[in-house]
């Protein structure tokens, strides 16, 4: 049972141990100009005003070289860079971030861009190739993204690359997460700081191509398609399939009734491919389901609890265009997606709340061998002993579902409903 009892109480009988005062604190002006300029950057970033985003940055880099170990900033110059089509540094700050974490999805897209982008040489065009594929074993969905409009821009010779698509698809396959690698219960789930929060990143707009050019692409395919339904090549066919329903989608975005009209033939074509089409329009939602999948499950190893719960909205929406298909199946694979996400966001959704949660443990207090005194804990201020339910500190009721479940000489291991973490005794 939790008590009140005086600290000095408890030190009768028992080793009291107690973190020590915490010094040398940065001043609180030095801190305030450094979040000057963090935030400056950042609204200069959002307004889409890169050139003064990327001022912002070299000026925080110079007072405070640490900024070089935010993932998350660096990978916003970059981006900056990337809109003013300044490359060298753009490619520079990439560089420095692949350096920290060698497979940063984003990081690994952004550069396969620059690289296809610049296209100088066919060395260029080789290291966007592979730069593509590690994004997809990192859990990229690139297929998508390289048939998206934007996409087709830049990589519009790769997608004339069957063999290369093949290589991406096999790539995307081979992302795998251990079942038991999601996270270690007793790691301490630490919340983020302001500065490193997940922003949006948004590419400026770029002028879409027009109706002409989208109708002789969907109408080229069709015809690949229909060489390759009588070859049964599935692997190709997904990549096809894929990039027809990207480019239809945005054929028919158009609404003008000459547009309603070639999409209705296009439908009627795509109805004549029968079982194939639908075989392999599953084996499209399905693939791209399980990349939901495995890369809500890396967030959550990595802590990433908003990203991991942002994949699952994804899979929410995949589900709701699964289940507008006729057939069963497509209905039974998308519940079966949809339950599998769920557990995900589940865990996430826990986690996220566990690393929130305010628990400052500030002493422990070990009791003599033998007696019938309790292992102690000052946690927020208040006395815990095992068994006990955490207070909140602001309404000062319990938490349900939150309980002590151990102390331990320098830990204190903790209960949220059938979740277990631990939080070390802070030291200096």
């Amino acid at each position: 049972m939790r008590t009140t009892l005086p600290l000095l109480t408890l030190i009768t009988g028992g080793a009291l141990l107690v973190s020590a005062p915490v010094f040398a604190q940065p001043a609180e002006s030095e801190q305030g100009s450094e979040q000057v300029l963090v935030t400056k950057f950042y609204e200069a970033f959002k307004k889409s005003e890169f050139r003064d985003a990327v001022t912002a940055f070299d000026m925080l880099k110079e007072s405070y070289p640490v900024v070089l170990t935010n993932k998350q900033l660096l990978y916003m110059k970059a981006v900056a860079h990337y809109n003013l089509k300044d490359y060298d540094p753009a490619t520079a700050s990439l560089e420095t971030l692949l350096e920290l974490q060698e497979d940063h999805v984003d990081a690994l897209f952004l550069f396969a861009k620059i690289r296809a982008q610049e296209g100088k040489s066919a060395q260029d065009i080789e290291r966007a190739k592979d730069l593509l594929l590690q994004s997809a074993r990192a859990g990229q969905f690139v297929i998508r993204d390289i048939s998206s409009a934007d996409g087709q821009k830049i990589f519009k010779s790769l997608l004339k690359d069957p063999g290369f698509i093949l290589r991406v698809m096999n790539a995307s396959n081979e992302f795998q997460v251990s079942a038991t690698g999601l996270r270690n219960p007793f790691k301490s789930p630490l919340k983020l700081v302001d500065g490193d929060q997940p922003v949006a990143v948004e590419e400026t707009a770029i002028e879409g191509r027009g109706t002409p050019e989208l109708e002789r692409r969907i109408e080229s395919l069709f015809r690949e398609i229909e060489q390759l339904a009588q070859e049964r090549n599935v692997e190709e066919l997904i990549g096809k399939f894929t990039e027809l329903r990207q480019i239809m989608n945005e054929f028919g975005s158009d609404g003008s009734e000459v547009v309603k009209k070639k999409m209705e033939k296009w439908n009627q074509r795509l109805a004549q491919f029968g079982e194939v089409q639908l075989s392999i329009q599953l084996q499209i939602y399905i693939n791209e389901g399980n990349q939901h999948l495995r890369a809500m499950a890396e967030h959550i190893r990595r802590d990433e609890y908003e990203q991991a719960l942002e994949r699952f909205e994804l899979i929410k929406e995949l589900k709701d265009q699964m289940y507008a298909e006729e057939r069963e199946v497509f209905h039974r694979n998308a519940e079966a997606l949809f339950l599998r996400g769920k557990a995900l966001a589940d865990r996430a959704e826990r986690l996220k709340q566990i690393s929130e949660f305010v628990l400052d443990v500030t002493g422990i207090v070990v009791a003599p061998p033998g007696g019938d005194e309790k292992d102690s804990a000052i946690i927020n201020d208040r006395i815990y002993h095992e068994g006990d339910t955490i207070i909140d500190e602001e309404t000062d009721e319990e938490i349900e579902g939150l309980r002590v479940v151990e102390i331990i000489r320098s830990t204190v291991r903790f209960r949220y409903e059938d979740t277990e973490f631990v939080r070390e005794l802070r030291t200096p």
